[in-house]
């Protein structure tokens, strides 16, 4: 008879298993380093794209955080220009002067110097930013460093 008997087939699990648990911690700080990385362009593009659209439209377009998320509205003419829904329980974003808006001017210069922080929990290295918003409209990243728990 050819085949495998049991005990070759008990002891290939058990290596797969021991494989599959060294793998599985890796792949969860990989799809959390992803996220922060994903979640840190979007906003950037976002700071962008205002500041962007306030010089072409001549007027002030802000972003707002809601719920979780952000929207951003061309104010003279009440526009929505972009939303970006809930993002996810385990980003966090923060202004280091509480403000919950960031508007740039019809000549894009920035209303509120203020620095935005965006953390991400579990992720590795130095995934999560720091966007300092110049007063001149100018966007500064910084990278810092993942706060491990």
């Amino acid at each position: 008879m050819s085949g495998f008997t049991m005990l070759e087939l008990m002891v290939t699990l058990a290596i797969v298993g021991i494989i599959a648990a060294i793998a599985v911690p890796s792949m969860s700080n990989m799809l959390s380093n992803s996220k922060a990385e994903r979640i840190t362009g979007l906003f950037k593009q976002d700071l962008q794209f205002a500041r962007s659209h306030a010089i072409s439209r001549s007027e002030v377009v802000r972003i707002s955080a809601i719920d979780g998320g952000w929207n951003i509205i061309a104010e003279t003419s009440n526009d929505t220009l972009r939303v970006r829904d809930i993002l996810d329980d385990t980003i966090t974003v923060t202004s280091a002067e509480g403000l919950d808006s960031v508007a740039f001017t019809a000549t894009g210069q920035i209303e509120s110097t203020d620095t935005i922080t965006i953390r991400t929990s579990g992720c590795t290295g130095n995934e999560d930013k720091s966007f300092s918003l110049l007063r001149s409209g100018q966007i500064a990243e910084t990278e810092l460093a993942c706060i491990t728990q």
